[in-house]
């Protein structure tokens, strides 16, 4: 009897180790950093500045690690960038050109990336944040919620991979930092 159920290829994000590993198809098993919010991944960021000097930048902010931080713009210049990829469940879709971004990967999120799951809160989080993140090359902006891995070449691999896979690959993003909703502070006491 043949198997007629789809292939699944599974991926995971881990947010605070910056670190994205996994398997799809045949290809050897990916594990590289990757970069998520406060402009993390910006080209500059990356090859021109010291470790020190890039988190004394938005990168270095506490609220450019939270899930729940938005993108802010005012006359076309940023005045807030968006934190990490909110937590939950990603199908990856290869894009060969995106008008920004060249070739890479759409994440669209599945329902349990829609907010934010805490055991802390009764009631899911809204993070607010939209349905356009996307593993991408470093760029003149960094991140915004994208994931920017730091190794090129790994990142044209992982494009080639999901791109001949033929099945659904998942990413899981987990260990995310988020702002708890406000009422939570006000019950205590």
């Amino acid at each position: 009897m043949a198997n007629t159920s789809p292939q699944v290829a599974e991926l995971v994000y881990d947010a605070a180790l910056e670190l994205l590993t996994g398997t799809v198809g045949t290809e050897p098993a990916f594990r590289f950093v990757a970069y998520s919010g406060g402009s993390r991944g910006h080209k500059a960021n990356v090859s021109s500045k010291t470790a020190a000097e890039y988190l004394h930048g938005q990168a270095g902010t506490l609220s450019s690690r939270l899930a729940t931080t938005q993108t802010k713009e005012s006359h076309g210049h940023y005045t807030q960038r968006g934190g990490t990829i909110p937590p939950g469940h990603y199908t990856c879709h290869y894009i060969a050109h995106h008008a920004a971004f060249g070739e890479c990967i759409r994440l669209l999120r599945t329902s349990d990336a829609t907010a934010i799951h805490s055991p802390f809160s009764a009631h899911p989080i809204p993070h607010g944040r939209g349905n356009d993140f996307f593993i991408h090359g470093s760029g003149s902006k960094g991140s915004d919620g994208c994931l920017v891995p730091a190794n090129d070449s790994e990142r044209r691999r992982l494009n080639r991979a999901v791109h001949l896979f033929q099945g659904k690959v998942v990413l899981e993003v987990k260990n995310v930092a988020y702002m708890l909703p406000a009422e939570l502070f006000q019950s205590i006491g």
